[in-house]
């Protein structure tokens, strides 16, 4: 061959060589968009190792909380071994999100590229598990036996009163109580009533005032299109629904049971969301406290609803007790709660 065609050779090898894509692996720790209804539900974790750019997954596990630590590297060793499609392969580079991740490898990688950067492909992905996840067990106001009938009863009759009183019509979601009960630990909570605009009825309650505040910074901003869901708090809430949109066994239910509904569009449906919007599991506290709160609502707007028509109103502080002596304390505005000394333990309104 001569010297002229050797080099036309090399030059045209060394072009298909850069046209063979360069096998990435992303790989990382994700929790898992769906609850593992138990005793006590959990969401688990999940590795996954994601092959570019075929967008194969070559490896993917949900971790029993109660199972020893599981590192990335065994889960790597464990993807190049025995991948979920194709043959025993090593990829060319590996990227992973944060370096805590990458120090998890270990040895694991040997010679391989571990690069440290942004993972989307791996929260694209979990989107799609989340979409295409079967359907879950019918919806019951009972949770799987985890509230009583009795609680349920309870919230229906303490919603049907809060319903009738109307309270979104005379107050904001802006203006928001501070809430604490005792019993149950909740301490500096933070509830917005909701609705003022005629839609989406009922009441929400955030761990704190710093929480509320996240939640609505980020829904001015608007959530991002792309990469993790983040509402900046967890969120407990009792919304009225119209019957059409409840589901038809939990519509059975109500019927079965002769629960009261003061209205066609008012069936109470607590509803608990995690920080990144995933549904949890209703336990019987959710419930317990949710009924609580639109009870002791009731009393208050019964006794200070006036209050509201006014621009400028002197501070609340006052406790409720149901039947049971449960205490559920309502402090208007919610910084208003130093002026009463709520941070003392010991000391009721």
């Amino acid at each position: 061959m001569s010297k002229k065609r050797r080099k036309k050779s090399t030059k045209r090898a060394s072009r298909n060589r850069l046209k063979v894509p360069v096998r990435e692996w992303v790989g990382g720790r994700l929790i898992s968009p769906f609850y593992i209804a138990e005793d006590v539900p959990y969401r688990p974790e999940i590795i996954l190792w994601l092959e570019l750019p075929e967008n194969f997954v070559v490896f993917s596990r949900a971790l029993d909380p109660a199972e020893p630590h599981y590192s990335l590297g065994k889960s790597l060793l464990e993807a190049m071994n025995a991948p979920m499609i194709g043959p025993a392969r090593k990829p060319a580079r590996i990227r992973v999100c944060d370096a805590q991740l990458a120090a998890e490898l270990g040895d694991a990688a040997g010679s391989i590229e571990v690069v440290v950067g942004p993972t989307p492909e791996l929260d694209k992905l979990l989107r799609f598990l989340a979409e295409s996840m079967p359907g879950q067990k019918k919806p019951s106001y009972f949770e799987d036996g985890r509230v009583s009938p009795e609680a349920v009863g309870k919230l229906f009759r303490s919603a049907g009163m809060l319903y009738k009183i109307a309270p979104w019509k005379a107050v904001s979601d802006t203006e928001v109580f501070r809430l604490d009960i005792p019993d149950f630990e909740v301490k500096g909570a933070c509830l917005s009533i909701i609705g003022s605009l005629g839609e989406s009825l009922g009441f929400v309650i955030f761990p704190s005032l710093e929480g509320f505040e996240r939640f609505v910074s980020i829904g001015e901003k608007g959530l991002p299109p792309e990469g993790p869901v983040d509402l900046g708090t967890s969120t407990l809430s009792l919304n009225f629904e119209k019957g059409a949109d409840v589901p038809a066994s939990m519509r059975r239910e109500v019927a079965e049971n002769g629960w009261p509904v003061a209205d066609a569009k008012a069936y109470p449906w607590v509803q608990l969301r995690d920080r990144d919007g995933v549904p949890r599991p209703i336990t019987e506290r959710d419930v317990r406290i949710a009924a609580a709160c639109a009870l002791s609502l009731t009393s208050f707007f019964i006794k200070h609803g006036s209050l509201f028509e006014r621009e400028v109103f002197p501070p609340v502080c006052e406790s409720y007790f149901d039947e049971n002596d449960l205490e559920v304390r309502f402090t208007m505005p919610y910084q208003a709660g130093d002026l009463f000394e709520l941070n003392d333990p010991g000391k009721k309104s």
